[in-house]
């Protein structure tokens, strides 16, 4: 089996819903994200959308369930099918977070996950939102996540850019100075 671009399908989605229906951009977002945990925890389900053993006819109809289940519209649930029927479901998560990236970029904004030593209130993880959003001129969109190993301070991530301002990596930026 060769290596999966999900690109080209979260670009092919992406135009279909800014042709069809701008309006859903971001609901969609969560449906797919909705679709693909479903699929994600559940390996039965996961068997069955993609085993040889079960027929097409029978894949849609489970397809079908699942969509009515997590109440998933229309033009995801169309893309939900097509992604059945090319066998792509066991992609879902790279799909989606290809998606979530387009709709991002289409809006920009950047998504950054923000390890905080500790508990970040809410005035503090503003601060620090405020802060990445002048260092890269785009909205920030922020997932915090506490990393007790930092010591103080945080470390942001976005895309392959890291802001290290924890204590943990002032250190480590000091031991390398020193051995050199």
């Amino acid at each position: 089996m060769g290596y999966f671009r999900p690109v080209p399908y979260a670009k092919a989605f992406h135009q279909v819903i800014l042709d069809r229906a701008p309006e859903r951009e971001e609901a969609a977002a969560d449906e797919l994200s909705r679709l693909s945990q479903a699929i994600g925890i559940s390996p039965e389900l996961r068997r069955a959308v993609v085993t040889p053993n079960i027929t097409v006819e029978e894949k849609t109809g489970i397809v079908e369930g699942l969509l009515d289940l997590l109440k998933i519209e229309e033009p995801t649930r169309s893309f939900a099918h097509v992604l059945q029927r090319n066998y792509r479901f066991l992609h879902m998560a790279s799909i989606v977070a290809a998606y979530r990236e387009l709709v991002d970029r289409h809006h920009g904004r950047v998504r950054a996950k923000v390890e905080v030593a500790g508990e970040a209130d809410r005035s503090e993880q503003e601060r620090i939102v405020d802060t990445l959003a002048g260092v890269v001129h785009a909205e920030i969109v922020a997932d915090f996540e506490r990393n007790d190993a930092l010591l103080a301070g945080f470390r942001a991530t976005l895309g392959s850019r890291v802001f290290d301002g924890s204590l943990a990596g002032q250190l480590e930026q000091l031991v390398r100075q020193v051995r050199t």
